[in-house]
């Protein structure tokens, strides 16, 4: 009988891909992580993953457990959200699953504020530039820039934020002001990679892409504001980060990119009061940008 201490162990490796990365997330040490999948692929009788000298990759039998176990894994979160759900008090922590971005943006203050009103209250940040099914991370809420196709959970639009194209003038001063509908040719550009964003691939910001000359892809928006910053090129950035930077210049200012911002959480914490107090300080911290 497969219980969910032997699963978590099996699942972290599975989505690390590394004995050490396993071990960082389940915050033992990496020597625990071998042993635990070891025994637990003794139990069965068979191995769990294809050992490698850089990863740990499922075996067969892996890949026919993976979605069982994280099955598994989504019905243990959902019983320790429905324990505490009707949780009145206002202490506890509390898993936010955000971007770099948003989190330095709006919800750090947001957490300034409520840290001020409800000191016994704490916050686990997970940041990513791609957040998936809330449920599959452990998260209580997530805040992304992709509205979820769920039945199944509260949505929300807490904010429309707009992004432009920024370069520093040095940059400008050595490769020209683009000129619009010419297709940024001749220009560097620095961009989410494609798999992650792939309609800035072919419209970057109103302008439409031929055979881009991407000089940098990275899958942060904080590094590309720093590599825009550096003068490698020209990136599409959010104007709340890059509007009030002294080292950048707004390109083509009519040319504007929306993107909706989403407050996704578990109707099973929409009444355990901190969570509420959570939401509460986020939405007024989306208020103060211009809808």
């Amino acid at each position: 009988m497969m219980n969910w201490d032997d699963a978590r162990f099996f699942l972290a490796v599975a989505r690390c891909g590394t004995l050490r990365k396993a071990a960082n997330e389940l915050h033992v040490d990496q020597a625990t992580v071998g042993r635990r999948i070891s025994a637990f692929e003794e139990s069965l009788g068979s191995k769990l993953f294809i050992r490698t000298p850089k990863a740990f990759s499922l075996s067969p039998l892996g890949e026919e457990m993976l979605a069982d176990v994280m099955n598994m894994e989504n019905a243990v979160q959902a019983i320790a959200r429905k324990a505490t759900s009707g949780d009145e008090s206002l202490c506890g922590n509390v898993r936010i699953a955000t971007t770099d971005t948003l989190a330095e943006a709006f919800v750090i203050p947001a957490l300034q504020r409520l840290r001020e009103q409800h000191p016994q209250i704490t916050v686990t940040l997970l940041t990513a530039v791609n957040i998936s099914d809330i449920s599959y991370r452990g998260a209580d809420l997530a805040i992304r820039g992709a509205r979820p196709d769920s039945d199944e959970l509260i949505i929300k639009r807490l904010a429309t934020i707009e992004m432009g194209l920024y370069a520093t003038q040095h940059y400008l001063d050595v490769h020209g002001m683009p000129v619009k509908g010419e297709h940024l040719r001749g220009h560097n550009l620095l961009m989410f990679p494609r798999e992650l964003v792939p309609r800035h691939w072919s419209s970057f910001c109103g302008e439409t892409l031929i055979d881009p000359n991407v000089v940098l892809q990275c899958n942060s928006q904080l590094l590309l504001r720093s590599a825009t910053r550096n003068g490698l090129g020209i990136g599409l950035l959010s104007s709340f980060l890059a509007d009030n930077d002294p080292e950048l210049v707004r390109i083509l200012p009519e040319n504007q990119d929306w993107v909706d911002i989403w407050l996704v959480l578990h109707p099973d914490l929409q009444r355990a009061a901190r969570v509420r107090a959570v939401v509460q300080a986020l939405e007024t911290s989306f208020q103060n940008y211009p809808q």
